[in-house]
């Protein structure tokens, strides 16, 4: 039986600094990274429910990572799906196809307002 693995290889908020209105204080800065509903454990299952090993690369005996980033914008919801590095094309068009289909997230926060967020995942396909 084959496994999918999923890991979180990185988040970039984009920060928002002090216009030439607003003073810029460093106290006041708050930030809060988007959060998956539920939690790491609830992404993990997510992934493990709706991304498949598909049958070509399980015929093929094809292994490897997809590294997926995509924007979550400033209410919650996935934008962008790119790959960044992929194993295979067949693991590839899996992630993203299945990508576009994951539910609205807890947006960023900086300074009380909602952000946009570059988020890249791991996705390991092995047996």
């Amino acid at each position: 039986m084959r496994k999918i693995f999923a890991f979180i290889a990185v988040c970039f908020m984009s920060f928002q600094f002090a216009t030439a209105q607003n003073v810029f204080n460093e106290e006041f800065i708050q930030e809060q990274m988007p959060q998956f509903v539920g939690g790491e454990e609830a992404l993990s299952e997510w992934i493990e429910d709706n991304i498949s090993y598909p049958l070509m690369a399980d015929v093929y005996s094809i292994e490897g990572r997809v590294i997926a980033s995509f924007d979550i914008n400033e209410d919650g919801s996935i934008s962008n799906i790119q790959v960044d590095e992929y194993a295979d094309p067949i693991l590839a068009d899996e992630v993203v196809n299945r990508l576009q289909y994951m539910p609205n997230w807890i947006p960023a926060m900086q300074n009380g307002r909602n952000v946009k967020v570059n988020y890249s995942l791991a996705i390991v396909f092995r047996s």
